[in-house]
């Protein structure tokens, strides 16, 4: 299974060479924990986070 990379700009989770999120390609294999949005309108999380998009993010990028 190929490791999940995060992008350093938004946080987003993405086993690709470029983030789905804001088409970064700075990513990074350091990150931890795991953030998962499902309705991003309707989630505090992702609020207090200013996550717009649904999908997978890390709590932590180095």
């Amino acid at each position: 299974m190929p490791r999940e990379l995060a992008c350093r700009k938004c946080k987003a989770l993405t086993t690709g060479k470029v983030c789905p999120v804001c088409n970064s390609t700075d990513l990074t294999t350091k990150w931890s924990g795991l953030i998962i949005v499902l309705d991003p309108e309707k989630s505090q999380i992702a609020k207090i986070l200013n996550l717009k998009a649904s999908g997978r993010y890390a709590v932590e990028v180095s």
